[in-house]
């Protein structure tokens, strides 16, 4: 009942282990790229078969089925490379953040010396 007035809690989202999901995630469109690759040359062989037993119907249909392998090979390839410009993005806003911190860090550090400094002075 409580989730429903305030919502499930937010999940902190850690750069790293984002990072290793989307590593995850381009694996496994790999394989399954890799897959559809098989197919497509099945189809082929099948294809030069069909056209050897001079049934030119079930050749044209195997060709088919060969594109739209290709098709969805093609679009894993695009989802591959958004995936990568994700993690391009995510690596550079990490940098950015750890850079950020640091400077912050040195900040603090500078005035407190500059404090102790005017302190001790006469």
């Amino acid at each position: 009942m409580f989730t429903r007035i305030f919502g499930k809690p937010k999940q902190e989202t850690n750069a790293l282990t984002t990072i290793d999901k989307l590593n995850e995630t381009l694996e496994m469109l790999e394989k399954k790229e890799k897959v559809l690759q098989k197919k497509a040359s099945a189809e082929v062989e099948r294809a030069r078969e069909f056209t050897k037993a001079k049934n030119k119907k079930a050749a044209i249909q195997c060709l088919k089925k060969k594109r739209l392998y290709e098709q969805q090979i093609e679009t894993l390839g695009n989802f591959q490379l958004r995936i990568h410009d994700q993690m391009i993005m995510l690596e550079g806003a990490k940098a950015t953040t750890e850079t950020v911190d640091a400077l912050r860090t040195g900040a603090a550090a500078m005035k407190a010396m500059q404090k102790a400094t005017y302190v001790s002075l006469p």
